[in-house]
């Protein structure tokens, strides 16, 4: 299992190796970052060069490219040495090199030695080197660093992920079961048609009908204001209690996630649905029945756990769909994360915190992947990975 991991993490980062550069190619063959600026007249000739060269814009695009690599993940030793993604690649290189040649070992204790190659690396470079992150600065914001800018909205991008996914495992899962063990009915066929139109619309449609007809039009119609439409928290949010705090979160909140949960809804709902009639119909269903179990702990015990692998795959690879809603989802609610972000960054040509965003989401899915195999062999213990 150990080895398995490792190899396919080490395919993960050549696909964010290939990602980066695509990206990086992408960006620079959409137009110059500073091209706004110098329409102002009162920027000098001397002082435009001495901007290009301060960011470094006066390079080649593979020289910007290299040195954007370099300074994306670097260590520090202990003696101070800047040990860069050159001397990194190396190093996990070697790693990489000794865990192939450890797991062709025909040995019972392979899997031993292979954990033990990876926990004196990591043990090392704990002791020896300080971990730290280059992303530049950004073009927009000037000396503002693009690791604060992304992390002072990775919280509310996280808190909205989080949420969008709550809402559509918990509906969604539970439509499909009950789809399944009410086959054909006048609910199935209804849940079918409703999942299809779900899947079908824009998210930004669903935004901005989530937006007319449950805050503007119930507002209207009942005189209360249940939901916001704007903005994670109010604007006396500090002032407020405790409970009230989590009153004026879930206001804020629940729009937002709904439009993006809507879509994954339906789609888990049809994969769950799909996935709990073929275990419905299997060998083992029939023959506890024969035995005379519930129906309740036949539904529960037996066929949803079954039920569920399909939906460890979808969730995972669903991902970068729900980052991608939350991008459009952002700036129709004005919520301030990453989303909001990332597209003033594409509107601003904004390299540093585009190729950031980018590869932080890109890290995100190679780990999600990873850990749904991880879940295939504890759900399912037939699965083993050699």
């Amino acid at each position: 299992m150990f080895a398995y991991i490792v190899r396919r993490l080490t395919y993960g980062a050549i696909t964010l190796l290939a990602l980066s550069f695509i990206v990086f190619v992408l960006m620079q063959q959409a137009g110059d970052p500073l091209q706004r600026l110098f329409g102002n007249p009162l920027l000098t000739p001397e002082y435009k060069e001495n901007l290009r060269v301060l960011y470094g814009l006066d390079q080649p695009m593979l020289t910007q490219y290299w040195i954007w690599l370099q300074n994306f993940v670097q260590y520090e030793s202990g003696s101070g040495q800047i040990l860069n993604a050159t001397t990194l690649t190396a190093s996990l290189g070697v790693l990489v090199v000794g865990t192939a040649l450890l797991s062709r070992l025909d040995r019972q204790w392979k899997g031993a030695a292979i954990l033990g190659l990876w926990a004196v690396a990591g043990l090392v470079a704990l002791r020896s080197v300080q971990f730290r992150l280059d992303w530049g600065n950004s073009f927009d914001s000037g000396a503002v660093k693009v690791w604060n800018e992304v992390f002072e909205r990775i919280g509310g991008t996280f808190r909205l992920g989080i949420a969008t996914l709550f809402l559509a495992l918990t509906i969604g899962v539970a439509l499909g079961i009950y789809q399944a063990t009410k086959q054909y009915s006048f609910f199935d066929q209804l849940g079918t048609v409703g999942a299809f139109v779900a899947f079908s619309t824009p998210i930004f449609v669903v935004g901005v009908g989530l937006q007319i007809l449950a805050a503007f039009y119930l507002e209207r119609w009942t005189g209360v204001k249940f939901f916001f439409v704007a903005g994670m928290t109010g604007d006396n949010y500090s002032q407020l209690t405790f409970l009230q705090q989590i009153g004026d979160i879930v206001r804020h909140l629940t729009l937002p996630a709904l439009s993006i949960a809507l879509i994954s809804t339906a789609g888990y709902s049809r994969f769950q649905r799909a996935s709990m009639l073929e275990v419905l119909s299997s060998d083992y269903l029939r023959t506890a029945k024969a035995k005379g179990l519930s129906r309740r702990k036949i539904l529960i015990k037996h066929a949803a756990r079954n039920a569920l692998l399909p939906i460890v795959t979808v969730v995972s690879l669903d991902f970068a769909l729900i980052i991608g809603g939350a991008i459009i989802t952002e700036s129709i609610f004005g919520w301030p994360g990453l989303g909001s972000r990332y597209i003033e960054a594409i509107n601003g040509l904004d390299y540093p915190v585009v190729m950031a965003i980018v590869m932080m989401i890109g890290a995100a899915i190679v780990v999600m992947n990873v850990v749904a195999d991880i879940l295939y062999g504890v759900l399912d213990p037939r699965v083993r990975y050699d």
